[in-house]
């Protein structure tokens, strides 16, 4: 067929991811610089983790294979996935007044009842977290369309990295909400007790992920609804006063915990990219409020730092060898 045959660079796909990515690095470190300045220390090192992990994925997913297919029947499908995830996920989140358990419900829904398709799926729904503040019904629309496209240009790049489709949702939101010339909710800020909470759930909350998916092979998409659905139904109601915002924070961290097995082969570097996933999540807050994905991408930079650091310390720092 003729639209078999059309294609386009699969750089479009990746610079529109690393756009994004570098976004939210440059906002939160702005804010670390006014703010906590030992933490920007810290902070500029994994910097250099997640370039480097760019830097690998440019090299052996898009320079191998340059160009991707984007009118088969199977990239059309695709698209419509990702499109049902968001509709599903932002109807629950009406109904129910939960951006999380729209997402956790509307993953769980696609995993169960169109397994093939769980992943787009799953990706739509971190579309349909955005707010009705801040998105009329075009505009979620628009930001639907962006995201489902974005998907099937990078559907083949950055495979088993956590939270590659929470920054594919954040980047067709920012997209949706420039061409709208919208605005975002201002961000929170918050106490030590409660980053230090923040911090606690999302190491917790990816590790449990990782483990559900991977030791227990439920899967990325079921372990992460799961935990999200979990934080959804019992952390307001367990902590009223600040429960909703730390079920978000279990939920996005739980997409640290969806990174596959030829990316982390054991617990300890997610409980790491979980802790970074919290301190990100802290000091980004002032930014981007309201916008589905947001969370997503948070988690995706903290792995690809996480992954990138490793990668230096096996290429640079020799294993020492025994006699």
């Amino acid at each position: 067929m003729l639209f078999n045959r059309i294609k386009v660079s699969r750089w479009l796909g990746f610079f529109t991811m690393f756009a994004f990515v570098m976004v939210l690095f440059i906002s939160t470190m702005l804010n670390l610089v006014q703010n906590n300045i030992p933490f920007f220390i810290v902070f500029v090192f994994f910097v250099f983790g997640c370039c480097y992990s760019l830097y690998r994925v440019s090299v052996e997913e898009v320079i191998k294979q340059p160009k991707v297919t984007v009118f088969s029947k199977e990239a059309i499908l695709l698209f419509l996935m990702v499109s049902l995830g968001s509709v599903l996920a932002y109807g629950i989140h009406i109904v129910l007044g939960c951006p999380v358990l729209g997402a956790g419900v509307g993953g769980l829904l696609g995993a169960i009842f169109i397994k093939k398709y769980q992943v787009p799926i799953y990706c739509g729904t971190f579309v349909g977290m955005s707010s009705p503040l801040l998105f009329g019904m075009w505009q979620f629309a628009l930001a639907t369309i962006f995201a489902s496209i974005i998907y099937v240009l990078v559907r083949d790049l950055f495979n088993g990295y956590g939270g590659k489709l929470g920054t594919i949702a954040l980047s067709g939101a920012l997209i949706s909400t420039l061409v709208a010339r919208g605005n975002f909710a201002e961000g929170s800020e918050y106490l030590l007790m409660e980053q230090l909470i923040i911090i606690g759930f999302s190491a917790l909350a990816a590790l449990l992920t990782y483990i559900l998916s991977i030791r227990f092979k439920y899967g990325p998409v079921i372990a992460s609804a799961g935990v999200g659905v979990l934080a959804g139904l019992t952390l307001p109601f367990l902590i009223p006063d600040i429960g909703h915002t730390y079920a978000v924070v279990v939920i996005g961290a739980s997409f640290v915990g969806m990174s596959g097995t030829n990316r982390f082969n054991d617990e300890v570097p997610i409980f790491i990219a979980g802790v970074l996933f919290g301190l990100i999540f802290v000091f980004s807050a002032p930014y981007f409020g309201g916008a589905g994905g947001k969370l997503g991408t948070i988690a995706f930079v903290s792995v690809l730092s996480v992954r990138g650091i490793m990668m230096l310390h096996e290429r640079y720092i020799p294993k020492k060898t025994t006699c």
